[in-house]
């Protein structure tokens, strides 16, 4: 592994909690790699600049043959035939391998860690409750379909949006130093460009938010089955659950088709468009030569530089599509990861400290928000070295009293205390860490038999 691929730390933590805004989640994903994006965009600028400067290059190389005889045309122009070979072998190469290099190989794989990262430690921050309350496989999928977004966000930008706004302005430059009518009507083309990107760029951002959620949602149907596949066999429900997960595709199906009408739509009024710029820059350089103005390599030039155009308006139309669909996959990963964690640790709160181990429930109730339910009024001691069993019906709040204990939730009313220390005034690992439990349920992570040993 090179140096290059550590400019960037991608297991930098953040700071603070990721932030309700698109710009400002963008910011809190992205922070700390700010200096090699910048690097990473100037190289697309490069590339794209140098990209439309091929073909000026072409232009004034057919115009200096135009100018010498057949028997001279090397020896006449060497220098400027030398010129363009190196601009060609040297130049361009050199332009578009280190943009590659700094998408690809910096940029990509960093990025995705960097916000995958983050994301992963906010999760695993919040309460149980969190997880009882949504799907373990559409948490999953929305923490990778996030961090997936977010990257393509960064590398679209950087390899598509600025490459092809730094060749358009390029164009805009050469095309109007050589004539004025051409570089006018260029910079009209443009103006209409970005009036169809404007009006379609929004909805496809909402259908692809829609479609995202719907994607998730269809990936924590089939995962919570699976996971509970036995549960299934053993009440013979695969007929129910199969029809889950096929209600959960239809809605996904649904979602797609809508995306995909609006970017129907948005490719063919971008291909025309595509189809008139050579027409009118090609066109007009041609009445001008014939009016006796402008020269054989103007008309190349304006040939060149208006077919990449219209060339690079496809795979552009694409890349927004791929843009505005991934801010939208963002937005709605932002839905399920900005709240903030409900429980935490208070700012001044301590390493729990065991000296006898003397444990006492005061007054504490708990109802997980409802009116009944869980435990009422709770007032219990248990003495250092002490052993106690704790009967009841099921639902009765045995379980409950544990996961109070250990501070999976806050009580609701009253105090728990371990040697005279509130537990909501102590850290939650040193507490957890302190109290050896053994769930009824089986737990087994999908790794050796020794990780499983060692994980407790």
């Amino acid at each position: 592994m090179t140096p290059l691929a550590n400019w960037i730390s991608h297991h930098a933590k953040s700071d603070h909690a990721p932030p309700k805004t698109l710009l400002a989640f963008l910011r809190w994903a992205l922070r700390g790699s700010e200096p090699v994006l910048l690097l990473s965009a100037a190289a697309s600028i490069t590339a794209g600049i140098v990209e439309m400067l091929s073909g000026l290059v072409l232009g004034l190389v057919i115009d200096a043959s135009m100018a010498s005889p057949r028997e001279a045309l090397f020896s006449e122009n060497f220098w400027i035939l030398g010129a363009a070979i190196a601009f060609f072998l040297l130049i361009r190469p050199l332009a578009f391998g280190a943009s590659s290099i700094m998408q690809s190989y910096v940029v990509a794989p960093n990025v995705h860690n960097l916000v995958l990262s983050r994301l992963h430690r906010w999760v695993l921050g919040h309460s149980v409750s969190f997880f009882e309350n949504d799907f373990a496989g559409r948490i999953a999928q929305k923490e990778m379909q996030t961090a997936r977004a977010v990257t393509d966000v960064v590398i679209e930008i950087l390899h598509t949006v600025l490459f092809a706004l730094a060749s358009v302005l390029g164009a805009l430059a050469v095309l109007g130093a050589i004539n004025l009518f051409m570089g006018s009507a260029l910079l009209l083309w443009i103006l209409s460009y970005v009036l169809v990107i404007r009006h379609f760029m929004p909805l496809i951002r909402a259908r692809s938010a829609a479609r995202a959620g719907a994607r998730a949602n269809v990936t924590g149907q089939v995962v919570d089955t699976v996971t509970n596949i036995k549960t299934v066999k053993l009440f013979a429900h695969d007929g129910h659950e199969d029809q889950a997960a096929l209600t959960a595709m239809e809605g996904f199906r649904g979602a797609a088709l809508d995306h995909a009408r609006v970017s129907v739509v948005f490719r063919f009024w971008l291909m025309g468009l595509a189809g008139i710029l050579p027409i009118v820059l090609v066109g007009s350089t041609l009445v001008s030569w014939s009016q006796g103005n402008g020269s054989v390599g103007m008309i190349a030039t304006a040939g060149a530089v208006s077919l990449r155009l219209a060339q690079m308006t496809g795979w552009v139309s694409f890349t927004l599509m791929a843009l505005y669909g991934n801010l939208g996959e963002v937005e709605n990963g932002m839905k399920t990861f900005t709240p903030a964690h409900d429980l935490t640790d208070e700012p001044a709160a301590q390493p729990l400290k065991v000296t006898q181990g003397a444990i006492t429930f005061d007054q504490t109730s708990f109802a997980y928000g409802r009116e009944k339910g869980g435990i009422e009024n709770i007032s219990l001691t248990i003495q250092p070295g002490e052993k106690l069993g704790i009967i009841g019906a099921s639902g009765a709040g045995k379980s409950t009293l544990i996961s109070l204990l250990l501070r999976l939730h806050d009580p609701e009313n009253g105090q728990i205390l371990i040697d005279g220390q509130n537990i909501q005034q102590v850290t939650q690992e040193s507490l957890r860490r302190a109290i050896a439990t053994v769930t009824q349920e089986t737990a087994m992570f999908n790794r050796a038999a020794s990780d499983n040993i060692l994980f407790s």
